[in-house]
């Protein structure tokens, strides 16, 4: 026996292997394979976009949708999707900048909208406290008027007729 085992024999075979192959790069069917790994991934994440958006619309009005609509989670929404897309022919959401455009204005809008909801109904409670401190205000003065007037008259009609007693 020589002490070298056919074990040893592949070690030293699979190391010149690996010299070769980082020496000369991958084959013409390994980067083939390794385009293909990457258009996947890109299409992928393409396709992403839409559940991504479609969670953070809906997370306007609902913020507990967040957890739903993680990267994670559209990440393998948009990986189920492209053999779809592939079957079907379809282009990924790349080719909708609309719906990239649709989203970023309603993300602006939103919460617009609901500050200058919540803006014109302070404004509306303001000015109704306003008009009841004023109707309340008037109101007191009014009735005041009507006591002072009631005094007047019952002193009137007190002094006058001591008046004309005497």
């Amino acid at each position: 026996m020589s002490g070298v085992t056919d074990l040893d024999k592949l070690g030293a075979l699979g190391s010149l292997t690996n010299e070769v192959d980082a020496e000369n790069g991958p084959t013409p069917e390994q980067a083939e394979a390794i385009k293909a790994e990457a258009d996947a991934e890109a299409q992928a994440k393409a396709w992403a976009v839409i559940p991504m958006t479609v969670g953070k619309v809906l997370s306007m009005f609902a913020p507990e949708l967040d957890m739903i609509y993680t990267p994670d989670a559209c990440k393998g929404w948009g990986e189920a999707m492209v053999p779809v897309a592939e079957k079907y022919g379809w282009n990924g959401p790349s080719n909708l900048p609309e719906l990239g455009l649709i989203i970023s204005t309603a993300s602006l809008a939103m919460p617009t909208v609901v500050v200058l909801k919540m803006r014109i109904k302070a404004m509306r409670e303001t000015a109704e406290a306003e008009a009841r401190k004023q109707a309340n205000a008037q109101a007191a003065a009014n009735a005041t008027d009507v006591v002072a007037r009631d005094v007047s008259l019952t002193e009137g009609a007190a002094g006058g007729g001591a008046q004309s007693g005497g």
